[in-house]
């Protein structure tokens, strides 16, 4: 499992020849904010049409750049930001809250979600380190809070 916002800044080569297409600068994931849907690429100038590369065209993601095919989404209606998930308070099924997401944890080969890394505040965050949540089941991604599936809840703990 890698993190998502480790993505962020690596360069993508694509093709056979591994020619620099762009960097990351932003990731878009589904609206249930369970599956990183494609990749927003730096590059161009002032008045370039901005880059989404499909996620499903990412061949390979090492610590240094990202692999892939060079293909575009064309609607990004079904996505969202990543950045506009962090910070969202996690609640589970009965309202409570279990933290603020900080990061996700991903399968590089099929960009699944795996599991939310939540902070709990500062202070705790330094005594216990932040909490990953392992995902077993649906969420739902508001713009106000994310709600973990009431159905699901008890099969994934929270580590950390």
């Amino acid at each position: 499992m890698l993190r998502a916002s480790d993505l962020i800044g690596l360069p993508v080569l694509a093709g056979p020849e591994m020619r620099p297409i762009g960097r990351v600068q932003e990731l878009l994931v589904s609206r249930d904010g369970l599956r990183l849907c494609g990749l927003v690429l730096d590059g161009g100038g002032l008045f370039s049409r901005r880059r989404v590369l499909d996620y499903r065209a990412v061949r390979g993601v090492g610590e240094t750049c990202v692999l892939a095919e060079e293909r575009y989404l064309e609607d990004e209606e079904a996505t969202r930001c990543g950045s506009s998930l962090t910070g969202l308070p996690v609640l589970d099924g009965s309202g409570q809250e279990l933290g603020t997401l900080d990061d996700l944890h991903y399968e590089p080969s099929t960009g699944q979600v795996q599991a939310f890394q939540l902070s709990r505040g500062f202070v705790d965050d330094l005594l216990s380190g932040k909490a990953i949540l392992p995902l077993s089941g649906p969420a739902v991604a508001g713009d106000g809070a994310i709600v973990l599936d009431a159905a699901h809840e008890g099969e994934g703990g929270l580590l950390g």
